[in-house]
């Protein structure tokens, strides 16, 4: 496919709106499984993120998890307030606060990734092994393209700013 053809540009914009509708109902379904099974019902991710690396400051996980600072702010104070996570002041630098999972935390995190790899395992059933390699690859393709693009943006963002 050519990026200049018409044609092309509208069989792109189909599957971007594909590609939109699965994830939203993938998310759903993910949801709606984290609420039957009665867990935490705030970001799943994020207690993933922190059982699975501990001990990062509130703008390294905001990086990771790729939402504003303000927004996990107030994620963390809510897990905080239930008992799912606690934040210490780091020792060598005491204007830094880590955040790290609580014992509660990590069970919440150990359920929750569980319920995550048996719906993964349930969305791809019944898909022929050589197609799952061949969407593998074309995610992975995409997803160097993306970063290759956000990382491009950031330094012309840097160099525009000095």
């Amino acid at each position: 496919m050519e990026r200049g053809d018409e044609m092309d540009k509208e069989e792109y914009k189909k599957i971007e709106q594909l590609d939109m509708r699965m994830h939203k109902y993938q998310f759903r379904y993910l949801r709606h499984l984290i609420d039957r099974a009665g867990l935490y019902k705030g970001e799943p991710r994020l207690i993933l993120t922190i059982v699975k690396e501990e001990g990062h400051t509130q703008a390294e996980l905001a990086k990771i998890l790729c939402i504003k600072p303000a927004t996990l702010t107030v994620m963390i104070q809510r897990m905080e307030a239930a008992g799912l996570i606690q934040r210490k002041t780091d020792e060598k630098d005491l204007r830094l606060l880590r955040v790290y999972s609580t014992s509660k935390g990590r069970e919440i995190s150990k359920k929750t990734e569980t319920i995550f790899l048996d719906a993964i395992c349930t969305i791809f059933e019944g898909i022929e092994e050589k197609d799952l390699i061949v969407y593998k690859n074309v995610l992975e393709k995409i997803t160097e393209r993306l970063k290759a693009y956000c990382e491009k943006e950031q330094k012309a963002g840097k160099k525009e700013k000095t």
